[in-house]
């Protein structure tokens, strides 16, 4: 009968644990911009609710993790849920990888496994310090917080800078929480997100903290307060300038690209149509990410030959921004570059600061080059370098900026060029490596928060998609269709609508670093003095017991 309840006991067991874990893993996915490979748009229930979804996930984790004693079995478990869980956030690197890119099926699910485990060992970390810290006594909500975005903000340096769908970067489409960001950019919503739900999960399972809780109630109200008088502001607020910005988007699917030298009179015909269709009053025309069909040696500046050669028939319009390709034929280096363009000649270049990992360069190139696998990536991998300025240029009537694809990517990297002086922030993309999945949809939801940040006007052209014009609030006007042919042709207004983030930084970032090291230098000293009183406290002697006479 005892073995019968035991028997009942463990099934139920496994049942909860394995429904949370499916739990887990679907909410995680549904959180970020999900798409099911050969549709254009993310899965409805995202678009409805996706910002919600990443609210259940820490608590999910923690119920999961906590049903297992042994550390272990907890690690072994964080495994069996994280790298699904990141296999369908993170599936698209295989169409970049093997579809188009070329490496052999067998490499590509190799490295694709290598990089959702290695994403998953970021949440390692993260349990790690948590059940370090509960030596010493219950890790409280806001503990956790400070641990995750610690755990988090790891990807921005090791093993790569790959800081993609951080939690925070769930809220991209809900206006009230993405006005935090201009405080104190993506680390304090991932913050805020941990904190809410883990001390609501804490709350539930019976851990009652009152004190954090009304702490908590305040500090959201105050963020909510700030996010309603912030849109408000801005809806009031008129531009400081209006320009005409035409954006193409020629969507050239990369096997065309790849194989340019066959099919090069079509691309140049598509450009020609798509630039001689914009208004001639048109202040800046924005070419996509290397968009130039032929690579340009570095100190190029014969540009109306290249004009004249290529796109004779093309209206040759004074301000353009084109994507580059160069190279440094004496160095053999390469460089993915942006020209600023100005009455016909080149007057400045831009070297994309932030490189794509194993796209534009190896990570850990001399230990994987001797292990021999350099030689499964594809062409030039591992060769492209890296630029060093944050460029600013002046058309006369304004100043911008350009961001190549990944530069977008990081809080730090934009915020420097509009210390630099810009007043308008010009992001140029190809996502054609990544086919019809949901890369596409998840490197444009890292935009708005680069213009809440920052408060400036980000134009962006993409050469498959999404392609628009992103607002100093973080709403997205014109945007485009994945893949689809087409072009923008309006007025773009520019503010100067500055941020705390702009102004102080990663200032909370470097606040959640002293709390953890405030936390960990507090549970040294009292492991040290629990420690001390067991030494020095004397054996307890058992008593005798006197017997009955």
């Amino acid at each position: 009968m005892t073995g019968a309840v035991v028997m009942k006991t463990d099934k139920s067991k496994i049942i909860k644990i394995t429904s949370a874990s499916i739990l887990f893993i679907t909410c995680f996915t549904l959180s970020f911009p999900f798409i099911i490979p050969g549709n254009s748009e993310p899965v409805k229930i995202h678009q409805i609710a996706g910002w919600f979804f990443i609210f259940p996930v820490m608590p999910l984790f923690f119920y999961i993790i906590d049903s297992f004693d042994s550390v272990k079995k907890k690690i072994g478990m964080l495994y069996l849920i994280c790298i699904p869980a990141n296999a369908l956030v993170f599936y698209w690197a295989y169409y970049s990888i093997h579809v188009y890119g070329g490496v052999p099926q067998i490499y590509t699910i190799f490295l694709i496994f290598l990089m959702f485990a290695s994403e998953s060992t970021f949440w390692l970390l993260f349990l790690l310090l948590c059940l370090y810290k509960k030596k010493s006594g219950d890790v409280k909500p806001w503990m956790v917080a400070s641990f995750w975005v610690i755990a988090e903000t790891v990807r921005t340096y090791f093993p790569v800078d790959f800081y993609w769908n951080a939690l925070g970067h769930s809220q991209y489409n809900n206006k009230l929480t993405i006005q935090w960001a201009s405080i104190g950019a993506i680390y304090l919503l991932s913050f805020m997100i941990v904190w809410i739900s883990v001390y609501i999960y804490q709350w539930l399972t019976g851990k009652k903290n009152r004190i954090e809780g009304a702490v908590l109630v305040m500090v959201v109200t105050v963020l909510s307060v700030y996010s309603v008088v912030r849109i408000e502001t801005f809806k009031s607020l008129k531009p400081d300038k209006e320009i005409k910005v035409a954006i193409m988007q020629p969507a050239i699917n990369q096997f065309d690209i790849n194989s340019k030298e066959t099919n090069l009179d079509e691309i140049i015909a598509v450009f020609v149509d798509q630039i001689n269709s914009f208004d001639k009053d048109t202040d800046l025309l924005v070419w996509h990410e290397a968009a130039m069909p032929l690579r340009i040696p570095v100190g190029f500046e014969n540009f109306p030959y290249l004009w004249n050669t290529y796109f004779p028939n093309a209206y040759n319009f004074r301000n353009q921004i084109i994507g580059l390709d160069m190279i440094d034929r004496e160095k053999k280096e390469f460089y993915n570059s942006a020209g600023f363009i100005q009455d016909s000649k080149i007057k400045k270049i831009y070297r994309k600061l932030k490189l794509a990992p194993f796209g534009e360069y190896l990570p850990m190139s001399d230990f994987l080059n001797s292990l021999g696998l350099s030689t499964i990536v594809p062409n030039t991998v591992g060769t492209f370098m890296r630029g060093t300025e944050h460029s600013v240029f002046d058309f006369g009537n304004f100043k911008a900026s350009i961001l190549i694809c990944y530069d977008g990517t990081f809080s730090e990297n934009v915020r420097d060029f509009v210390r630099n002086g810009a007043e308008l922030l010009v992001n140029i993309s190809n996502d054609a490596w990544f086919g019809y999945s949901s890369e596409i949809h998840q490197h444009g939801s890292f935009y708005p928060f680069r213009a809440v940040e920052t408060g400036r006007t980000i134009v962006r052209a993409s050469n498959v998609g999404v392609s628009g014009i992103v607002l100093p609030d973080g709403s997205t006007e014109s945007a485009t269709k994945i893949f689809e042919r087409t072009t923008i042709n309006r007025k773009v207004p520019i503010y100067h609508y500055d941020t705390i983030y702009l102004k102080y930084g990663n200032w909370f970032l470097y606040l959640v670093y002293l709390m953890t090291a405030g936390i960990f230098i507090f549970h040294f000293r009292k492991l040290k003095i629990e420690k001390k009183k067991l030494v020095t406290q004397p054996a307890k002697i058992p008593e005798k017991k006197n017997k009955k006479k």
